[in-house]
This record gives C-alpha cells, structure tokens and sequence, in this order.
C-alpha cells in the first residue's frame, strides 16, 4: 500500500505537500517579510516532526528577497542538523533563480532546475550549481 498524501496551505500562502517521510514545501509567488515567518514555522515543524527529505520548492515564485532567503537558509542549517536530505526546486529562469544563485544557495545545496509546473506535469530535472 502506498504512502497517503497530505496537502495543505498555510495562511501565508505556502502550500505543503507530505507523505509520512517526504515534504514539499511549495513557496508562495512572493517570499518575502509580510510572509516570511510563516514559510520559516511551516519549514521548523516538517523538519521537526522526522521528514526523511525536503524539497524547497520556488517554481512558482517569482519574487524571493532577503526575508525568503533568510527562510532557505535558516531551513538548510536546520536541516543539517536533524540530518534531513535537503534540495531546492528552482525555476530555469528568472530572478527568483539569479538570487538563489548570487546568495550562494545553489552552491550549499541539491538543485533541480524546472519550467513553472503545468497542471499534472511533474516539475523538472536534476542540477546542481
């Protein structure tokens, strides 16, 4: 029997997707700090309660600023610590994905690169850098 699937959103707008060992967590279309402290207790509580791994997921974001990459960051220390596989879903082009970039988060963690999902398409292939 497979795993169940749970998703919710939360009132900041991010959406959460979680098997009983895997998470997604799907960032809003701004992270920023009207936003920032719910993606970062949403990211606390799914590494806090044992996920396995985590994908951070900013395909549908397009504006990420210092507040957002505090979050990725803050998660990707966390993570390390509970020793929760950690990766970030970004979109192959765009500013969301030159930020991730120029902070350096492509560099400390997985990457996979993806065109914006369409509705019932798996998002993208694996990258690194």
């Amino acid at each position: 029997m497979g795993e169940a699937t749970m998703e919710f959103t939360t009132l900041g707008g991010a959406t959460v997707q979680r098997t009983d060992q895997n998470a997604i967590l799907l960032f809003p279309e701004e992270a920023d700090v009207r936003n920032c402290d719910d993606l970062h207790t949403a990211s606390r509580r799914l590494l806090d309660e044992g996920v396995l791994s985590l994908i951070l997921d900013l395909t549908g974001c397009h504006f990420c600023d210092s507040s957002g990459l505090n979050v990725i960051l803050r998660t990707y220390v966390r993570a390390r610590t509970t020793g929760t596989r950690l990766s970030i879903r970004l979109p192959e082009q765009g500013m969301v994905r030159r930020t991730c970039s120029i902070a350096g988060v492509t560099r400390m963690m997985p990457v996979e690169l993806a065109a914006p999902p369409s509705a019932g398409e798996p998002a993208g292939r694996r990258f690194n850098r």
